[in-house]
């Protein structure tokens, strides 16, 4: 009888590893991809006057290992004119009439980005995030000056703590500080949409400032301001204020062949108002 029950047993072994190879073989010979998970930045934290602070994912964290599939950070944004002045330097997501005040767009923008950013939301497919967030609802990937923000973002930046700084100093350009180095965040002037000329251009230089030429309607085209959303049924010389909305998300490489862009989830920063230049 022992011996009976051992050579069931054994039995079993063969079956479940003969399931296992097939399961297996199959995956190959499918073409069936394997595409990596790696976990969002957690929520930063905010001090109301423009200023956010996160620590940046670390290599023990899903998907950031040496050997695994991130890359670097990308944050996306984009810029909305308004007649409206919040109280504070940054934006009340949790009412929803303060983001329509600011701009109607921003807040259907905020609404259909929100389950994307919701990392309980086991449904997204992160495959899709880099094109959801620029063909789909019209955002473009943040620069720095003078610098690779790909490169700054890159691996060197896990674990480190960041802080961006949006604080309503006229003149001071709003600020990506990381690691003790501080970058000065820069306007972007290409997509896979469009390319265009950004105005203002300040011998170079493309901050995020609250100027008049970024106010400006004539300006607001495809091939001068395409990062910008006008406010409509507003008059031009009530367009006082500008306000940047922020997410950020960890970008990586599939290790298929050829290897394929994978994202985690977006996490939100922030909405911020522009300072005067």
């Amino acid at each position: 009888m022992r011996g009976r029950r051992r050579s069931i047993r054994i039995g079993r072994r063969i079956s479940l590893g003969g399931i296992c190879l097939f399961l297996a073989f199959s995956q190959l010979s499918c073409g069936i991809d394997y595409f990596p998970f790696i976990s969002p930045v957690p929520g930063p934290r905010s001090d109301l006057n423009g200023t956010v602070f996160f620590t940046l994912p670390s290599t023990g964290d899903e998907g950031y290992g040496d050997v695994e599939a991130f890359t670097n950070f990308v944050i996306y944004y984009r810029i909305y004119l308004s007649d409206f002045s919040v109280p504070t330097n940054t934006v009340d997501t949790g009412s929803n009439q303060q983001l329509r005040d600011v701009n109607p767009q921003l807040a259907a923008d905020f609404a259909a980005i929100y389950p994307w950013a919701d990392h309980s939301n086991i449904n997204v497919t992160t495959s899709n995030v880099h094109n959801f967030f620029v063909n789909t609802r019209g955002f473009l990937s943040i620069e720095i000056e003078g610098a690779n923000i790909a490169g700054v973002l890159g691996r060197d930046s896990l674990g480190q703590d960041m802080r961006i700084d949006f604080q309503d100093t006229p003149g001071r350009a709003p600020m990506l500080n990381l690691a003790g180095s501080g970058y000065q965040l820069r306007r972007s002037q290409r997509s896979e949409r469009v390319d265009f000329d950004p105005l203002p251009n300040l011998d170079g230089r493309l901050p995020f400032f609250n100027h008049p030429a970024l106010l400006s309607r004539d300006n607001r085209t495809d091939a001068i301001n395409a990062d910008v959303v006008d406010k409509t049924n507003i008059q031009q010389q009530d367009l006082q204020h500008s306000y940047a909305i922020m997410y950020i998300a960890a970008a990586g490489l599939s290790s298929t062949t050829p290897p394929t862009r994978v994202f985690s989830q977006p996490t939100f920063l922030g909405i911020f108002r522009l300072p005067s230049p």
